[in-house]
């Protein structure tokens, strides 16, 4: 009986452990955004990576400032370089880095 709790106790552990990895950073250029399925898809040195957005992920400026646009942000087009923090699971983004907005003027 010690031994199937034991047991138990590891596979906790490990279940545990793959539920919080840690995220990581993936830096790359935007190839597509849909707002209607809420996904992008970046070119990455590890080939084209598609993200699920949801409700928590955060779209962030240069300087740290909130998008209150969203996926709908004018600066999130195809070519704009974004830095994207990818939950553990390898599949939702938690956060997109946007990168400044280009002068309309110029």
């Amino acid at each position: 009986m010690f031994r199937y709790s034991i047991a138990a106790a590891v596979v906790a552990l490990v279940f545990a452990a793959t539920l919080f990895a840690a995220d990581k950073e993936v830096k790359g250029t935007v190839i597509k955004v849909d707002a209607k399925e809420n996904k992008i898809t970046i070119k990455t040195e590890d080939g084209d990576k598609t993200y699920d957005i949801n409700e928590e992920t955060k779209f962030l400026g240069p300087k740290g400032g909130a998008s209150k646009e969203g996926i709908k942000d004018d600066r999130l087009v195809k070519g704009a370089e974004v830095t994207v923090l990818v939950a553990g699971n390898n599949k939702t983004a938690r956060e997109v880095r946007l990168p400044e907005r280009k002068d309309k003027d110029k």
